[in-house]
């Protein structure tokens, strides 16, 4: 597949870009030596001229992100402001985690300290195009690492714009290159003994290949796969405060997203209402331009998601489904019409697959056991949520929970001060926080008789 900007608006072509050469990775290396010289602080300090240069470039940056890939352009700012928080966070904390740590054991001295690693690699998505790279990038160049992206190949000019902030800040050159590589390229990277580590958000189908290829060749990995997460509405909950988090989980970025929530497990005892509030505010969401500041659903990034999307929404109905439609848009676009299937059970398509698209997934179960059970019926163990009066109860709940992240009345989303990543199919390692910075060091124990 060429690197190519495709409107998914009306699928015009708007650019598109030839393969890069294999990286000289001299470049990367001869950066490597110069910037882990640096202290933390230094690196902090080149790195908020890239986020400075971000907060001035935001409206421009929105518009291409929505030009590529279809969201929403309100939900374009929002990742843009969120990717600034993860400069602040890192930049703020990082000197804390990356000092050494005493330890006390039978030597003199013995301590642990935190060493980059080299040069790692980044194979990244386009459904967050900005918040993604750098949820990775930041913690991995103020560690000391240097990085190479190669981006997903339908956001070409949202790799550049995102090469330019680094090029344009006037700071150590070359700690972060992307390039259009080809996938046989990116597996020669993975390979090749100079690049010390990967990180890859994507499906699980993808990841399951390049962890492979990481492991062949001994190399760190962080997995950030897909997600089918459980969005649990226990009796006690505030209904219309559920629905409002259905909407929103579900909604964001058109459907698309690895954390948004795909299968609703309601109580037998209150579905009927929460399945019929749900109908009314899926009915109630705009689909349409995503320039558009009142377009709540814009169409989805490709044509084959598209198609793919509609097909398991059709082969769920056929399996016994029950489609509830929302508002259509007829034009050439990549749309699909947000929709709430009902009657889902545990061998229908809608319950078993993620669906990357506006699907809002109702399950009905007869008690909080079976809620549990049901969720945790799943190959994928991303993100899962619970809305319930009772916290108390809730926070029990989650540690039955077979996922990574478990939010209580609130959607599961990232957040740079939290660790991020799943369990299962949903991939291993974890991005930001502490946990995240980590990742990508060499945690060495230096001990003194």
């Amino acid at each position: 597949m060429n690197y190519a900007s495709i409107s998914p608006f009306n699928n015009q072509v708007l650019k598109e870009f030839e393969f890069s050469a294999y990286p000289d990775l001299s470049l990367s290396h001869n950066a490597f030596n110069v910037w882990k010289k640096l202290s933390v602080e230094e690196r902090g300090m080149q790195l908020r001229k890239v986020a400075d240069l971000l907060e001035k470039n935001k409206k421009k940056y929105a518009e291409l992100i929505t030009l590529e890939m279809g969201k929403p352009l309100r939900e374009a700012e929002y990742e843009l402001n969120k990717t600034i928080t993860a400069f602040d966070y890192y930049i703020a904390n990082a000197p804390r985690f990356l000092k050494d740590e005493e330890v006390k054991s039978n030597a003199s001295k013995s301590y642990i300290s935190f060493q980059p690693l080299g040069i790692i690699l980044s194979i990244m998505p386009w459904n967050f195009p900005f918040w993604q790279v750098f949820r990775f990038a930041v913690p991995t160049l103020i560690s000391g690492n240097v990085t190479i992206l190669k981006h997903a190949p339908n956001v070409p000019q949202c790799a550049l714009a995102i090469q330019e902030l680094f090029d344009e800040a006037c700071i150590t050159p070359n700690i972060f290159r992307n390039y259009f590589l080809t996938n046989e390229d990116a597996g020669k990277l993975i390979a090749d003994p100079r690049i010390q580590g990967l990180s890859f958000t994507g499906s699980d189908a993808t990841g399951s290949l390049l962890a492979s290829t990481a492991g062949q060749h001994i190399k760190k990995c962080v997995m950030e796969l897909g997600g089918n997460d459980a969005f649990i509405v226990l009796e006690d909950a505030d209904i219309n405060m559920a629905v409002e988090g259905a909407i929103k989980s579900r909604g964001i970025n058109s459907g698309q997203s690895c954390n948004g929530a795909k299968r609703f497990i309601v109580l037998e005892n209150i579905a009927e209402e929460f399945t019929t509030r749900l109908i009314e505010k899926v009915k109630q969401l705009k689909v349409g331009n995503p320039l558009d500041e009142t377009t709540n659903i814009g169409p989805l990034a490709r044509k084959d998601l598209a198609v793919k999307a509609t097909k398991q929404i059709a082969d769920s109905v056929a399996q016994g489904a029950v489609a509830h439609y929302g508002n259509a848009v007829s034009n050439e676009g990549n749309f699909v019409t947000p929709v709430v299937l009902t009657n889902v059970n545990e061998s229908t398509v809608a319950f078993n697959q993620e669906i990357f698209a506006p699907v809002w997934t109702v399950i009905t179960v007869k008690n909080t056991e079976e809620a549990i059970a049901t969720a945790n019926n799943s190959v994928y163990g991303l993100g899962a949520s619970i809305w319930s009066a009772d916290k108390a109860k809730a926070e029990i709940l989650s540690q039955q929970l077979e996922a990574g992240n478990v939010f209580i009345n609130d959607i599961v989303k990232s957040d740079a001060r939290l660790p991020f990543g799943g369990i299962k199919r949903s991939g291993f390692g974890r991005e930001l926080s502490e946990y995240g910075l980590k990742e990508f060091v060499n945690i060495k124990t230096v001990y003194i008789q």
